[in-house]
């Protein structure tokens, strides 16, 4: 495997990884921690999916500028707005607690990110006989 796919693997790794783990904070109510984990795991498949394109991306910006391109390119909502999402997730957590609508709503979001980034995954090629 070259060292880029050896990345692109090890990213994928890791995003899943966060990705459970969110899900488990999720049950514990831990909701900054998942709103955490759900950052590291989507910013890691942006950057999974930008590297098999042959870009690499260091800063956030270029992250989410990425996400926004690619979300307009694949026509794909979620993916086009999954960082303006996330971002709403402390609110909507915090006013979960208030309101049961709310929750619903954090439970709406949370499915739509956690969609969002195996999206991400099946964008990227698992190895170089899958690339286009």
């Amino acid at each position: 495997m070259d060292p880029r796919q050896d990345r692109i693997q090890r990213y994928r790794g890791q995003s899943l990884r966060f990705l459970e783990g969110a899900s488990r904070e999720i049950r514990a109510g831990r909701w900054g921690q998942c709103e955490e984990l759900l950052w590291a795991s989507l910013t890691l498949a942006v950057k999974g999916v930008a590297l098999s394109r042959g870009e690499v991306l260091e800063q956030d910006a270029a992250v989410r500028a990425f996400a926004a391109r690619l979300g307009q390119e694949q026509r794909d909502r979620r993916i086009r707005e999954a960082f303006t999402q996330l971002s709403s997730v402390s609110d909507a957590a915090d006013r979960a607690q208030e309101y049961r609508g709310r929750a619903e709503y954090l439970a709406f979001l949370l499915d739509d990110l956690t969609a969002t980034i195996h999206r991400l995954w099946e964008l990227a090629p698992a190895d170089e006989g899958d690339a286009p």
